[in-house]
């Protein structure tokens, strides 16, 4: 995929990314919109706001454009999460904490005083929300990707500061995202982190079986 992109001129390259961010802008535009809305009605502090992305694009990392395919990287993976509650405190960025999508249900439902899923694989952040959240207790997520036609599927898991990804039909990849934010150096078959990985590789395992 990055052959595909290798071409672009400086020029190019500047196109493609005044386009994302003026959709950016255009997105953001109508957050506003939408929050205008439910002040002229009288809904605004009756109302929870969630703001999130499916995921996101790569924007020339790694050489690559959108968000691919079996692209495990964070600018794909690591999408802006914004929660509003009235009444609410608002406790700012929590980056000590790691949430995910399968989260959202089980926190609006929290958060409106009904029952929880049967059987949900997310739980509710109310506790992260409010402030009162151990964050040695939100650590951990997990992804999938079925692939493109069946190949290239991939499994993703993310410890702490520790990120693994299993590639049945690749190779597989370790990051140490604190040391290595923009994924440069894959560790996986690093004999000094062989113990990492097969901890990962077993947290991936028993989230699949759960």
């Amino acid at each position: 995929m990055r052959d595909v992109w290798q071409s672009l001129s400086v020029a190019e390259w500047r196109k493609v990314t005044a386009a994302y961010r003026a959709t950016v802008t255009f997105l953001d535009s109508e957050v506003g919109r939408a929050v205008a809305f439910l002040k002229d009605r009288g809904l605004y502090e009756k109302t929870i706001i969630v703001f999130m992305s499916d995921h996101g694009d790569m924007q020339g990392g790694h050489g690559l454009v959108a968000k691919g395919v079996a692209t495990p990287y964070e600018e794909v993976y690591n999408i802006p999460l914004i929660i509003r509650v009235p009444g609410a405190p608002a406790p700012g960025e929590e980056p000590a904490c790691v949430a995910s999508t399968v989260d959202i249900g089980p926190t609006l439902l929290d958060l409106c005083g009904q029952a929880p899923l049967p059987a949900a694989q997310g739980r509710s952040l109310r506790p992260v929300l409010e402030g009162r959240a151990r964050a040695a207790e939100w650590q951990d997520a997990y992804a999938e990707f079925f692939g493109q036609r069946f190949v290239y599927t991939q499994r993703i898991v993310w410890h702490a500061e520790w990120k693994y990804v299993f590639s049945p039909g690749g190779v597989d990849e370790l990051y140490n995202l604190a040391a290595d934010p923009h994924e440069r150096r894959n560790l996986a078959a690093d004999p000094l982190h062989r113990g990492t990985l097969e901890e990962m590789a077993a947290r991936m395992w028993r989230r699949m079986e759960t």
